[in-house]
């Protein structure tokens, strides 16, 4: 099976799940994320980076209050516009959104819209620069027992995991209806370092 027809069977299979059962199960990986972080120095101020789900993607929201009612900074993909990402070689950035502004957010509202820089306020939305966070959750649509992720085709993680600090942890989140024997992949597609499911 291609990348193409493993993301269409793994997405219906993803989207035939239960309302209540994703969000129970979205419950159970938000918890697991938070243990996790319990391990970081509470003492630093720290930067976690999760996403909006989409559809029916695994929800880490119940993350993202836990960690921004720590103090924690909290943020949040933003796609460049096709001008903004050549010039930076980048199809997306982190940007900083505070305790209960996530609702003034536009890139949080439209998760896969590309945003020119002059689109979003960048004293109210900073981006944060790669090195700062210390986790970044990421999305997937599909993941095999070797770490192997999946993701939507559009390579926005694939280049961008790859200019975080070696000491960022990078975690996969996903249900376990997720899980396939065999993610195909190319050169570019790097394994996750974690994946938590449920």
């Amino acid at each position: 099976m291609d990348k193409a027809e493993l993301r269409r069977a793994v997405i219906a299979r993803r989207d035939a799940l239960d309302l209540d059962v994703r969000a129970a199960k979205s419950a159970v990986i938000c918890a697991r994320l938070v243990e996790l972080s319990d391990r970081l120095d509470a003492a630093v101020s720290r930067t976690v980076a999760v996403y909006a789900a989409v559809g029916s993607e695994a929800d880490p929201a119940a993350f993202a209050a836990a960690t921004a009612a720590r103090g924690w900074r909290v943020a949040y993909p933003c796609m460049f516009s096709a001008t903004d990402a050549m010039a930076c070689g980048q199809r997306m950035c982190m940007r900083a959104v505070s305790a209960g502004d996530a609702s003034e957010a536009p890139f949080i509202a439209h998760p896969t819209r590309a945003f020119a820089a002059t689109d979003v306020d960048s004293d109210h939305f900073p981006i944060v620069p790669a090195a700062e966070p210390d986790m970044v959750v990421v999305p997937l649509v599909a993941f095999d027992r070797t770490g192997a992720r999946l993701g939507y085709g559009g390579g926005c993680y694939d280049r961008y995991l790859p200019t975080l600090s070696p000491a960022c942890q990078i975690i996969g989140i996903a249900f376990d209806e997720q899980r396939v024997d065999h993610v195909p992949t190319d050169a570019h597609d790097l394994p996750l370092p974690h994946i938590i499911s449920a």
